[in-house]
């Protein structure tokens, strides 16, 4: 088990970092090579480390800009939850949105042995922070 604050510095060091630059390969070394990544609808899933980063990846033209940003560890739990005026509208299958453009994108990260093994979007901030706790 990391200590205590580890996993968030090394989180928002990679995460700000894909921001900042567009590129993900700031995260590449935090992701475990099976790591998951839940998207908001069952069927928006990565199931390996490529596939996030190939998604991820995807921002390198221009990179959304982030005017606020909250994190927080929960033991082996990390989330991350960001706000800016470049992030789309997400919508369900049948095209209702699931979030406004604009609105905070919130993830719970969950770490084993230093690296994170799965990534789950959320469709709010309470909502990341209530399965971080659970």
């Amino acid at each position: 088990m990391s200590e205590i604050g580890d996993n968030l510095a090394v989180l928002v060091a990679a995460w700000t970092g894909m921001f900042r630059s567009g590129s993900s390969q700031s995260l590449a070394g935090v992701l475990d090579e099976n790591a998951v990544w839940q998207g908001l609808r069952p069927e928006l899933v990565c199931s390996n480390r490529s596939q996030v980063l190939g998604i991820l990846g995807r921002m390198s033209e221009r990179p959304p800009r982030i005017t606020r940003i909250e994190a927080e560890e929960f033991g082996e739990r990390v989330v991350i939850s960001v706000e800016g005026p470049d992030f789309p509208v997400i919508s369900d299958a049948s095209d209702a949105p699931l979030l406004a453009p604009g609105a905070p994108r919130s993830l719970v990260f969950t770490f084993r042995a230093g690296k994170v093994v799965r990534m789950e979007s959320l469709p709010s901030r309470d909502a990341a922070f209530a399965l971080a706790t659970s």
